[in-house]
């Protein structure tokens, strides 16, 4: 089943600088972003000379990743309600919102206020899994690409990061069964 995703900045961000962003090419879905998103990690990453910003237009460029506007009136509504998030955050719901897409969000009250608005959310890390679901990462890929992420200054507990490395484990031995 194919999915719609809207990526926030910080999964794109965490995501290059991990070396990972080829997958969300391989994500199964049509995969978009925002204005606001756009401006943030390419315009202003190329002005603070960031080299994930060039990974991130590139996936723009190639078609992998859209650039689509929310509607107006539903941003602000966010916005207005929820002043503890920013403008990505809030034109990354909206979005999501609109197009019934899953929202990938790492900041835990952008999650909050996705949930609230009845939006499915994931996290840069789902990325990651999602690889190892279809069978393109192996247990021990996912263990090095979460290593990257945490070094991308992707903040994650030990109680998470073990989590995710023992249902990798067991997502790869069962695809390896099959």
């Amino acid at each position: 089943m194919n999915s719609w995703f809207v990526f926030d900045a910080s999964p794109l961000i965490h995501l290059a600088k991990a070396g990972q962003s080829g997958l969300v090419a391989e994500l199964e879905g049509e995969k978009y972003t925002v204005p606001s998103v756009i401006n943030e990690v390419i315009n202003r990453g190329k002005e603070l000379d960031y080299p994930d910003a060039s990974v991130t237009e590139s996936l723009v460029k190639k078609g992998i990743l859209n650039v689509r506007p929310p509607q107006r009136a539903e941003v602000r509504r966010i916005a207005r309600v929820h002043k503890d998030i920013h403008l990505g955050e809030s034109e990354v719901i909206a979005l999501a919102k609109e197009m019934r897409a899953i929202a990938l969000v790492d900041d835990r009250v952008a999650r909050s206020v996705a949930k609230i608005q009845g939006i499915r959310t994931e996290g840069s890390y789902s990325v990651i899994l999602r690889a190892v679901a279809r069978g393109s990462m192996s247990a021990d890929g996912t263990e090095e690409a979460l290593g990257a992420l945490v070094s991308s200054g992707w903040r994650c507990d030990a109680e998470l990061y073990a989590t995710l490395l023992t249902f990798a484990r067991d997502l790869a031995a069962r695809k390896a069964r099959k």
